[in-house]
């Protein structure tokens, strides 16, 4: 056995080919069928269909054909690195009749496993170069040309690229890349942000580079502009020129294998990151060598939903900034640049002492109390009095009259504000639905994930750009691109599109762990609002459309209009959010955990079924009704079914025995919505009497899916005069309400 390399060697000897997770368990099975496909069942299935809409190179067969072989092999090296594991620690080794068969096999394990990561290398260079020579051949040459510094970025082991497209984004885009510098856990050092205007006209673009002077963190942040109008322009010019730049570095110093280890994000410019999501995203991808892809857990930004409320006023840094002494700022002992601020000046223990004073208990990370009296000598434009706090590194924040506390760097992430909001009794007695569809339903959602039980694993992610992950080869099959729609003759959606052709290939794409969250703008929060107020759909199509369908439908830029279409959302009654907004949105996520869990189920795996029993099922309904859905939902019938219909409907097959278990069991679903929020609120200890009355009665909320929405194909919506459309930019200048 002196002759055997130990398991270790061996995996160091594999590098990024030799990483397998202790937990193996997720979503797997119709990823792998979907790898065995001839190429055709890629480029005819709906997933391709979207692409071939788009603007750019087609992709041709062979690279999908080059992609499945990578993914066979990569799953290949993991099994053996399994098998010769077994056979160098087991028991047999110690039965002296078998030790040269065995040592043979091993050997033979360890031979083929080094020959197969080169051949994966050598597929993987082949993609990249046949995706960059595409590019080339379709658009001009400076739409994919490599960034400069080549060299220093090789040296410097730069292999986090994380591409910023934005269009008008003043309003966020700093708190965007402020969330992005702050990260916690992770080399910042191997980290680059390229942030790609399209053509902004609102001084976007001055606000980036002003972040970019300012950057102290080791990051690289580069700026860039895109002349090609649209949203997917943009992310497919950062993403082109981010592969062709990762090519050259491989050139460079011949380190091939940066094409399975680095990764390559795309986010929007009016995402916030929680300061784990990066390193906890990016160790799913070094940790297991057969995932291509991870989505973060996704809401809206709670202190932007604020907004939509009667009482609210402003509470964002910008406006309190201006107005802070900072020479009279209080120092905390605590980093004031995340939202991790929180946990140490805990909200349960701000005390008002007087209308000048607030008290602070701040806990350390050794759990140890300090005290602080905060002297509120500050007045904002309004006349509310704040006092400023800073910390060791010059961070700041804010802390209001109220108890609310904004952080500078990071100033609409979080639940605080929300919180806070809460336990000052500024949510009406008549915006009790207003709370839940657009406060609750995002806390429910990532709630029943972080702390009830629902397992992240069990899930098909969406690839939406709010922050997706993918390996540079695998990006490089398809890439990003700009979709559009010839019977909507305008600009529409592109978030999705790269996913939807890795997903098609047979990649796999992980959900990351809701406790590392990302928070988006509720511009499409409104607009899906004012959709069912208006019965138009200029929000991914129709609300209860598939999710391929959604992410074709009709989407526009309007953070010119963003403020118009609150104020007139903000003005939409209470019946109207109970008997219609509520019920619509909380769909969505229902639908998305039980379809989820019914593909889950269909696995052969056995332990699928008792994840989807124990921490799905047994946590959602009584065991009487787990019962009833096992015997009338999810038959042995219903999962044949599911294993017998082509990848592309499997989704579809899947969600129909969603909807009929909602149909049927929407009251008990409804009682675990109301279970998750008393945990929330117990965990973050609010007292019952600011949250109890919002609790009442939501288990008889309308069941909206038993009733059927009137179909709305996006272009109706451009047959009146509502909207003053650029057509170029996918954008919306102005709108005329009809109320």
């Amino acid at each position: 056995m002196k002759n055997l390399l130990p398991v270790e060697t061996l995996l160091a000897e594999l590098g990024a080919f030799g990483k397998l997770p202790k937990n193996n368990v997720f979503h797997r099975e119709w990823t792998q069928e979907n790898q065995e496909q001839d190429f055709k069942t890629a480029l005819n299935s709906p997933l391709f269909a979207l692409h071939k809409t788009s603007d750019v190179n087609d992709i041709e067969s062979i690279q999908i054909d080059d992609a499945r072989r990578v993914l066979r092999l990569k799953r290949q090296i993991a099994s053996w690195i399994v098998e010769y594991a077994e056979l160098i620690g087991g028991v047999e080794w110690a039965r002296l009749s078998h030790q040269s068969e065995i040592q043979e096999k091993a050997e033979l394990i360890a031979t083929q496993s080094l020959e197969t990561k080169a051949e994966i290398l050598r597929l993987q260079r082949r993609i990249v170069k046949r995706f960059i020579d595409g590019r080339r051949n379709y658009f001009e040459r400076e739409q994919s040309a490599s960034f400069d510094e080549i060299e220093a970025m090789a040296k410097e082991k730069r292999e986090i690229f994380i591409i910023i497209k934005f269009m008008d984004e003043a309003p966020h885009i700093r708190a965007t890349l402020k969330s992005l510098v702050n990260q916690k856990s992770i080399d910042m050092e191997r980290v680059v942000i390229v942030a790609v205007d399209n053509n902004s006209t609102d001084g976007s673009d001055k606000i980036v580079k002003l972040v970019i002077a300012e950057n102290t963190s080791r990051a690289r942040i580069i700026y860039t502009n895109q002349p090609i109008s649209g949203g997917g322009s943009a992310a497919r010019f950062g993403v082109d020129r981010i592969i062709s730049t990762i090519y050259e570095m491989c050139l460079h110093d011949n380190d091939w294998e940066r094409l399975e280890r680095a990764i390559i994000a795309v986010s929007d410019g009016d995402t916030v990151y929680h300061p784990q999501l990066l390193a906890d995203n990016v160790a799913i991808l070094n940790t297991d060598s057969t995932v291509d892809g991870v989505m973060p857990f996704l809401t809206y930004k709670y202190t932007a939903a604020l907004r939509l409320f009667a009482k609210y006023t402003s509470r964002f840094s910008e406006d309190l900034r201006p107005h802070a002494n900072c020479a009279k700022a209080v120092a905390v002992p605590v980093d004031l640049s995340t939202i991790e601020a929180y946990i140490q000046i805990p909200r349960h223990q701000r005390r008002v002492i007087d209308d000048e004073t607030i008290e602070l208990i701040i806990i350390d990370r050794e759990g140890v109390e300090t005290i602080r009296i905060v002297k509120l000598n500050n007045r904002d434009a309004l006349g509310r009095k704040f006092a400023a706090l800073i910390d060791n590194e010059g961070h700041l924040a804010y802390v209001l009259s109220n108890r609310t506390i904004v952080l500078d760097e990071a100033p609409v992430s979080g639940t605080d504000a929300a919180l806070v909001y809460l336990e000052n009794d500024s949510v009406k007695e008549d915006e009790k639905w207003r709370w839940h569809a657009v406060i609750g339903h995002d806390l429910f959602l990532s709630w029943a994930f972080e702390e009830m039980g629902l397992p992240e694993e069990s899930i098909f992610p969406d690839t939406s750009d709010a922050l997706k992950m993918f390996r540079v080869w695998s990006f490089a099959v398809g890439g990003q691109h700009q979709l559009k729609k010839p019977d909507l003759n305008i600009v529409t959606g592109t978030d999705y599109q790269s996913g939807r052709v890795l997903q098609a290939v047979g990649n796999v794409i992980r959900l990351g762990p809701a406790h590392a969250y990302s928070e988006t703008e509720i511009d499409r929060l409104i607009k899906m609002i004012r959709n069912f107020a208006k019965g138009q759909s200029v929000f991914y199509g129709e609300t209860r459309s598939s999710n391929v369908e959604r992410a074709s439908g009709l989407y526009l830029h309007m953070t010119r209009i963003q403020n118009a279409v609150e104020n007139e959302v903000r003005n939409f009654s209470e019946d109207f959010f109970r008997e219609v907004v509520f019920p619509e949105r909380i769909i969505f996520p229902l639908r998305w955990i039980l379809q989820n869990a019914v593909r889950f189920y269909a696995h052969k795996e056995p332990c699928a079924r008792d994840i989807v029993e124990q921490r799905v099922l047994n946590t959602i309904f009584s065991p009487e009704t787990v019962v009833q859905i096992k015997q009338k939902w999810i038959t042995e019938t219903t999962i044949a079914t599911i294993r017998s219909v082509e990848y592309i409907n499997k989704q579809k097959q899947a969600e129909k025995t969603a909807e009929g278990i909602i149909k049927e069991h929407y009251r008990e679903i409804m009682s675990f919505y109301k279970k998750t929020l008393q945990s929330f609120f117990d965990a973050y200890q609010i007292e019952p009497q600011h949250y109890s009355w919002l609790l009442e009665g939501v288990e008889q909320s309308r069941n909206a899916l038993v009733e059927d929405l009137p179909r709305v194909h996006p272009s109706a919506v451009w047959q009146g005069k509502e909207f003053v459309i650029d057509n170029a930019r996918g954008q919306v200048l102005k709108f005329y309400s009809s109320s």
